[in-house]
């Protein structure tokens, strides 16, 4: 009971924390004009890849690992505090809506790319956590907070997908 408690609690800071984040990517891609390849050289150039959000998962997953085979009530105690800290960062970094020399505007192609590559991660990282708990991670927590951290990384990928896709403008 507690690993689905677990789960549902890494799984909606990742959701919250993917909102955020590829609305800051999302405001670059707009930048660009939706060009697919000035966002992927936009991201190569400048060697973007998401180092706070992978930290905080990096360290949960560490924190599981070495509590949870004596101490499984804790793991859900470790859960809580790194899914809060996710949430308190996409809280507390800037809104790309408000902020920027370049901001955000909520257009109706920007809110389609917005929601499709937010329904294209939730779909896979829920798919994966399925995968991942099939395949015999069961109980080991660590292994889906690892999963965060790729599911993270995957951010531009997700939205680069969604731009892929012909939206009307």
């Amino acid at each position: 009971m507690l690993v689905i408690v677990d789960l549902a609690i890494i799984a909606a800071a990742a959701v919250i924390f993917f909102n955020h984040r590829i609305l800051c990517y999302l405001r670059h891609f707009q930048e660009g004009n939706y060009s697919r390849r000035e966002f992927k050289d936009w991201l190569l150039i400048n060697g973007i890849y998401d180092k706070k959000g992978s930290f905080i998962a990096t360290i949960s997953a560490l924190l599981c690992e070495l509590t949870e085979e004596k101490y499984m009530p804790l793991s859900l105690v470790i859960c809580a505090i790194g899914a809060a800290l996710l949430v308190c960062l996409s809280l507390w970094e800037n809104n790309p809506l408000d902020v920027g020399t370049f901001k955000l505007q909520p257009t109706k192609r920007a809110r389609t790319i917005h929601k499709l590559a937010l329904a294209f991660y939730s779909i896979s990282f829920s798919i994966a956590v399925i995968g991942i708990y099939k395949l015999g991670a069961g109980d080991d927590i660590a292994c889906y907070w690892l999963l965060v951290i790729i599911a993270i990384q995957s951010s531009p990928f997700w939205l680069f997908l969604a731009g892929s896709i012909k939206v009307p403008t």
